[in-house]
C-alpha cells in the first residue's frame, strides 16, 4: 500500500507524548497530591500553631517533622519532573490571597451572626442575665473580623506607611509615629493600628473651618465673592441662600451637592445657584443638605475653608435646641450685621447662639462703604457698646465691605484678623496631635513592658480583676452594636407620620389661638410649629443614642484607668457625631387660616377648620417629605452608630489586648532582643541618638 505523508494539520507528537485527556489528568493529579501535601505541612506544624482548638495530637519530634519535610520536598521535585517528562508546567496562580481570605471572613462573618441571641433561641431559651454579654460576643467578634476585612481592603491599598511619609512634608513631625506603626507591625499590636490611622486622618484633615452668618440680605455671599475675588456665589437683591455652601481649595473650579438621601452629584458651576438659592429651590424643595464648591483662590490655599450659611431669622431669636443643631460644625464663625440697618435682636440672637454652642466669632460691619468715615466709627463704637451690654462680650467690630473701590478694608480684615487666627489653630491642632502621639507611645511601651516581664510587673496589676474588665468592654461593645438595629425602625416610623404630625401642630395652633382670639395663622406660624413637632419626635432618639454613647465613653475611661492607660476617648466625640443629623425643612408653606378668628364657635370647630386646611394644603406633600426624611435619618442613623463603632472598638481592642497580657494569655514568641530595642527606642525618643537611630531603621 502507498504511503500517505502526514496531514499537515496533525500536530507533531514526540515519542512517549501522552494525549491531551491524559496530560489534563497527570496535571491535576500532581496539583491534588500537592494539596494533600500542603495539608501534611499543616497537621506537622500544629504544635506551633496559635489555634485554641488543635485538631491533631502531635506524636512526633522536631527533629523527625524535619526528616518529613524532607520527604514532602522530594515529592514535589518529582511531580515537577513527572510534568517536565510531558512538556507541562503547574498552572501559575489566579486567585489573589487576599480575596481568599475575604471570602473565607465573609463566612466567618455569617458564623458570628448566628451567634446572636435570636438564633441561639433555635438551641434553647438564652438566660436574659446572658442575653446582654452574648450581644457583647458577637460585635467583639464582628469588629475583630471587619477590622481585618478593612485593613485588607482599604489600608493594603493606601498604605499607612506612606501616608505617614506625605504628612511629614506638611509639617508634622510624625517621625515618632511612624516608628511606633513599624514597632506595632513588627510585634503584632494589630490593636493600636486603629488609633495610627486615626491620628492620620486628623492630621490629613487640617482645614480651618469659617461660616458666615447674618440676616437675610446682609452681604454675605458677596463679602465671600469678593473676599476670594470670584463670582461664584449668587447675589442679588432675590438669590437667599437656602442651604450652607462650603469653599475650600481646588486646583480647578468645580461644585458638589449632598442630598437628605445621602447621594452626592457633582454639578456644573451655573447650575449652583439653582439649588442652594431660595429663588432656584424654593423651600429647599430638592432636600438638598451640604453643598461643596472648591475654588482656586491663594486665600483658600493654606487650608481655610468658608461657609456660607442661610440666614438665622426667627430660629435665631427662639434659642431652641434645634436651633443649635442648626449650626454648620466650624472652628471660626463671622457675623455679618448690614451697616443699612445696623444692630438688632436677630444678630444679638445669633451671636448668643454661637457663644453658647462654644464658637468663638468675629463681628464684621458690612456695607461699611455706605457710611462716611465718621458715622463708620460712631457705628462701630454703638455696636461694641450693645453687645457689651446684652451679652456680657467685649468684642470688636471690624468694618468691611464687599465692593472694589474699598477692598483695602476687606484685605485688611483678611491679614490681620483671619489668617492670624488660622496660623494659630494649626498650632493648637498639632499640639493636640503631639500630646495624642505622645499618650500612644505610653500605651505601646506599656503593651511591650507587660510582654517583656509579666511577673515582675505585679504593681502594674489593674484595680480591677482582668475578668470583669473584660466584661464590662464586652456589655460596652453589645450596646454600642446593638443601638442600630432598635433604632432603625423608628426612623422609618418617623417618616410614617404625618397624621400624627398635622394632629399635634394643630394642638399649638389652638394653644396660641387661646392667647391671640380672633387673628389669623399664618402659613409660617404653621410651618413652624409642624417642624418644631418633627424635630420633637426625633429628639428622644437622639438623647437615646447620645445616652448611649456617652454611657459607653465613661466606661471605657473607667477601664482605662483600671488599666492606668493614658488613652481614653473624649465626650466630645459624642456631640461630634451627633451634630450632622439632618434637620426637617417643609418645602412649602401650609396655606394660612383664619379660622383662628372663628373661636366665638368653640375650640372644636377652630380645631376642625384648621386641621382641615392643613390637610388640604399640605398633607399628601408632608407625607412625601417625611417619608423622605425618615430614609435619610436611617442612612444618617446607620453611618453615626458606625462611627461610634468605630470610636469604641478602637479604643475597647487596645484595652482587652492589655488584658490578655496582663492575664498571660501569649499572641506568640517573642524576640527579646528586638522589644528591648523598640522599647528603649520609644523611651529615650527626645534623645539625638535614639532620633538618628530611627531614621536609619526608616
Amino acid at each position: 500500500m502507498p504511503q500517505h505523508e502526514p496531514d499537515s494539520l496533525t500536530p507533531r507528537r514526540f515519542p512517549g507524548e501522552l494525549n491531551g485527556p491524559q496530560q489534563s489528568r497527570l496535571r491535576i493529579t500532581c496539583h491534588y497530591i500537592d494539596k494533600l501535601l500542603s495539608d501534611a505541612e499543616h497537621i506537622l506544624h500544629q504544635a506551633t500553631s496559635q489555634s485554641p482548638f488543635p485538631r491533631y495530637v502531635i506524636d512526633v519530634t522536631p527533629a523527625q517533622v524535619r526528616v518529613t519535610e524532607d520527604y514532602v520536598r522530594r515529592l514535589r521535585a518529582q511531580l515537577l519532573r513527572a510534568l517536565d517528562w510531558q512538556q507541562l508546567k503547574p498552572k501559575p496562580p489566579d486567585i489573589p490571597a487576599t480575596h481568599a481570605v475575604l471570602t473565607n471572613l465573609a463566612f466567618i462573618a455569617i458564623a458570628v451572626e448566628e451567634l446572636r441571641p435570636s438564633y441561639m433561641r433555635g438551641s434553647g431559651v438564652v438566660p436574659e442575665d446572658a442575653v446582654d454579654e452574648l450581644n457583647g460576643v458577637v460585635h467583639e467578634l464582628r469588629s475583630l473580623v471587619e477590622g481585618m476585612e478593612r485593613y485588607l481592603r482599604q489600608e493594603l491599598g493606601t498604605n499607612l506607611e506612606s501616608r505617614l511619609q506625605k504628612l511629614e512634608q506638611t509639617g508634622y513631625d510624625v517621625a515618632l509615629l511612624r516608628a511606633i506603626e513599624q514597632i506595632v507591625t513588627r510585634h503584632g499590636l494589630v490593636e493600636f493600628r486603629p488609633r495610627i490611622a486615626l491620628l492620620a486622618s486628623r492630621m490629613e484633615d487640617d482645614n480651618l473651618e469659617v461660616a458666615l452668618f447674618g440676616r437675610v440680605s446682609s452681604g454675605k455671599s458677596s463679602l465671600l465673592n469678593a473676599l476670594l475675588d470670584t463670582d461664584i456665589l449668587p447675589v442679588g437683591v432675590n438669590p437667599i441662600t437656602a442651604v450652607p455652601t462650603k469653599l475650600r481649595y481646588g486646583a480647578t473650579l468645580q461644585a458638589a451637592v449632598t442630598y437628605g438621601d445621602g447621594r452626592n452629584e457633582i454639578i456644573p458651576i451655573e447650575q449652583l445657584a439653582v439649588l442652594v438659592t431660595e429663588q432656584g429651590n424654593p423651600g429647599n424643595l430638592r432636600n438638598v443638605v451640604r453643598a461643596l464648591v472648591e475654588v482656586p483662590s491663594r486665600r483658600l490655599k493654606q487650608g481655610i475653608v468658608l461657609v456660607d450659611t442661610p440666614g438665622l431669622g426667627s430660629l435665631a431669636r427662639k434659642g431652641a435646641a434645634e436651633t443649635l443643631a442648626y449650626l454648620p460644625v466650624c472652628d471660626l464663625a463671622m457675623l455679618l450685621i448690614d451697616a443699612g440697618t445696623t444692630l438688632n435682636e436677630e444678630d444679638i440672637g445669633t451671636l448668643g447662639l454661637l457663644y453658647e454652642a462654644g464658637i468663638p466669632a468675629l463681628v464684621l460691619l458690612s456695607k461699611s462703604d455706605l457710611m462716611a468715615e465718621g458715622d463708620l466709627h460712631r457705628a462701630v463704637a454703638y455696636i461694641e457698646q450693645q453687645l457689651d451690654h446684652e451679652l456680657g462680650i467685649t468684642i470688636r467690630v471690624h468694618a468691611v465691605s464687599s465692593i472694589p473701590a474699598a477692598r483695602a478694608l476687606l484685605d485688611h480684615f483678611f491679614e490681620r484678623e483671619l489668617l492670624p487666627r488660622f496660623e494659630d489653630a494649626q498650632s493648637l491642632r498639632q499640639d493636640s496631635v503631639a500630646r495624642k502621639i505622645g499618650a500612644l507611645r505610653d500605651s505601646v511601651i506599656a503593651a511591650l513592658d507587660t510582654t517583656l516581664d509579666r511577673e515582675k510587673r505585679e504593681g502594674s496589676q489593674p484595680a480591677v480583676a482582668p475578668p470583669e474588665l473584660e466584661a464590662r468592654l464586652r456589655l460596652i461593645t453589645g450596646e454600642i452594636g446593638e443601638l442600630g438595629r432598635q433604632l432603625d425602625h423608628t426612623w422609618l416610623e418617623l417618616g410614617e407620620s404625618a397624621q400624627s404630625v398635622i394632629d399635634r401642630a394643630v394642638d399649638c395652633a389652638i394653644s396660641w389661638v387661646r392667647l391671640n382670639p380672633g387673628q389669623q395663622i399664618t402659613g409660617i406660624q404653621l410651618s413652624e410649629w409642624i417642624q418644631d413637632v418633627v424635630q420633637g419626635n426625633l429628639t428622644p432618639r437622639l438623647e437615646q443614642m447620645r445616652t448611649a454613647m456617652q454611657r459607653a465613653i465613661e466606661n471605657l475611661q473607667d477601664v482605662a484607668k483600671s488599666l492606668g492607660s493614658a488613652e481614653a476617648p473624649s465626650v466630645q466625640e459624642v456631640d461630634d457625631i451627633l451634630r450632622e443629623a439632618p434637620r426637617f425643612e417643609l418645602a412649602t408653606l401650609p396655606a394660612e387660616t383664619t379660622a383662628g378668628r372663628w373661636k366665638w364657635l368653640g375650640e372644636r370647630v377652630v380645631r376642625s377648620a384648621t386641621r382641615s386646611s392643613l390637610m388640604k394644603s399640605i398633607g399628601p406633600t408632608l407625607k412625601e417629605e417625611l417619608h423622605v426624611y425618615g430614609y435619610a435619618l436611617r442612612q444618617w442613623g446607620d453611618q453615626a452608630i458606625r462611627k461610634m463603632e468605630m470610636a469604641v472598638n478602637s479604643y475597647a481592642d487596645a484595652y482587652r489586648a492589655q488584658i490578655h497580657r496582663l492575664s498571660g494569655f501569649s499572641n506568640g514568641t517573642t524576640d527579646t532582643a528586638q522589644l528591648k530595642s523598640d522599647l528603649h527606642l520609644l523611651r529615650n525618643w527626645n534623645s539625638a541618638e535614639v532620633s538618628d537611630l530611627a531614621e536609619k531603621r526608616a
